[in-house]
């Protein structure tokens, strides 16, 4: 008899322990949870973080998702709150594979969802190191970004440009709205390059025209690049560049003033200020600022100035300050050497701050926006002496230095409060104070620049080093 009831009472104690265990979570039982991964195929490389998606869903309550990549040495456990219980959850998880890591290695990302119950259900997906993230690269022949169409002289349009892609292009597409241009090339063959090359014909009014050139690859998960060309058709030009660069430089990596906009303009006499650094100096006139096609003016085999990438450069034969005029309509131009009678700021590099005016030396620095060490405070620009200009030994008029960019740049480039100062605004023009206002912001890569501000020319130039 007391065998039976000890049997009893131990039946009796493993149901309440088993009850105990069941209950241990406090909540009652649920279904499994679920989960959804946007991708069982996910594309990494070294040094480069990759994303893990997921929607999770339980009926009662999510308690917790583990994110495993042994390999890797990844073990993320992400828990909830349940109070309140959350029923569902858009997991989205950023990891970076680590640089030691082979572009052909492949892993397995594992999910370990728990929801409030104790239910626990596994997930997986792939992750592979050979991923391609770069985008198509578009490289413009013709027409370049702010390209001039003289249609007095032809409404043709031509368009060529260079796509090149690791993993094969998918498709290329040029549109222009306004045009009506809508062409699009399906390619085969998964080619790794391809070049674009058709003439499109203009309408004879002037017009300004964005061309917008798409790229697609054909990566698993594709990768498109844009690139936007803004153009201009015009029976006339309306502007004029002074360019001194060797035929086939290039004109977009220097920040301001290469090459220089011209001065004045009446209809299609345009006039400039141009100093020459030194003897039998070289130039051309330009008819877009980015590139010397399609319009350079130089000279032909008679010394005629012709409109021709082809054309030779005209040679200013002494050192010296000049008052140019060319027409591209009649192509015609002079060259008059001048003497400037504008005020010298000199011993610049000797400035001294001082309250009384009296006792001021001027100095000449910046103040401004992307510039290391420069802020919109004119004792920013006083405190820091490697933004100050110096005295050009070999050109009163000039002011030089040496900045660091970091990127856009914005600049006035003065004195104790703002005195002197110049505002640089757009093309590269720099106006003495008071004048125009409106600083102008100049898009510029990361790096050491020259820095020459011409106060007779009221230019300046900002060169890559």
């Amino acid at each position: 008899m007391k065998k039976n009831v000890f049997l009893f009472f131990l039946t009796l104690f493993a149901i309440f322990f088993t009850g105990c265990q069941n209950n241990e979570s406090g909540f009652p039982s649920s279904d499994n949870p679920t989960v959804v991964v946007s991708t069982k195929e996910i594309y990494g490389a070294p040094s480069r973080k990759f994303e893990i998606k997921a929607a999770l869903a339980d009926d009662l309550g999510l308690k917790s998702v583990e994110i495993q990549i042994p390999e890797l040495s990844l073990d993320k456990v992400i828990s909830f709150a349940t109070d309140p219980l959350l029923k569902s959850y858009d997991l989205s998880y950023f990891f970076e594979v680590p640089a030691n890591r082979g572009t052909s290695e492949a892993f397995k990302i594992k999910l370990i969802i728990t929801d409030v119950s104790g239910n626990v259900v596994n997930e997986e997906a792939n992750l592979r190191l050979d991923g391609e993230f770069a985008a198509p690269s578009i490289t413009m022949v013709t027409p370049k970004e702010g390209a001039v169409i003289l249609l007095s002289t032809s409404n043709q349009m031509p368009v060529n440009f260079v796509v090149n892609d690791d993993s094969g292009i998918d498709y290329v597409q040029v549109k222009c709205e306004a045009l009506g241009i809508d062409e699009t090339v399906q390619l085969t063959g998964s080619p790794q390059s391809y070049t674009f090359n058709k003439t499109y014909t203009l309408p004879v009014t002037a017009a300004d025209y964005v061309l917008t050139i798409t790229a697609k690859d054909k990566f698993a998960i594709p990768n498109t690049g844009t690139l936007s060309v803004n153009i201009v058709a015009t029976n006339e030009y309306p502007a004029l560049y002074l360019c001194d660069q060797p035929k086939g430089t290039n004109l977009t990596t220097d920040a301001v003033g290469v090459p220089m906009y011209f001065h004045e303009k009446s209809g299609q006499d345009f006039e400039f200020k141009y100093y020459a650094d030194k003897d039998n100096k070289e130039i051309y006139f330009l008819g877009q600022e980015s590139d010397f096609a399609p319009h350079c003016f130089g000279l032909n085999t008679s010394g005629e100035l012709v409109d021709d990438v082809a054309s030779t450069a005209i040679i200013l034969p002494t050192k010296g300050y000049y008052s140019i005029k060319v027409n591209p309509n009649t192509l015609k131009y002079t060259a008059t050497k001048y003497t400037p009678s504008s005020k010298v700021w000199a011993d610049i590099a000797n400035g001294l701050w001082h309250d009384d005016e009296a006792l001021r030396r001027p100095f000449v620095s910046v103040c401004g926006g992307g510039i290391q060490g420069a802020d919109w405070d004119t004792w920013t620009a006083w405190v820091q002496t490697g933004l100050h200009l110096a005295n050009n030994p070999n050109n009163p008029y000039q002011l030089v230095g040496e900045y660091t960019l970091t990127g856009q740049m914005e600049a006035t480039f003065t004195g104790q409060w703002w005195s002197p100062s110049w505002r640089l605004i757009k093309n590269g023009i720099c106006t003495m104070s008071p004048g125009e206002n409106g600083n102008a912001k100049y898009p510029a890569a990361a790096g050491v620049y020259k820095v020459v501000l011409d106060t007779e020319l009221e230019r300046v130039f900002i060169t890559k080093k």
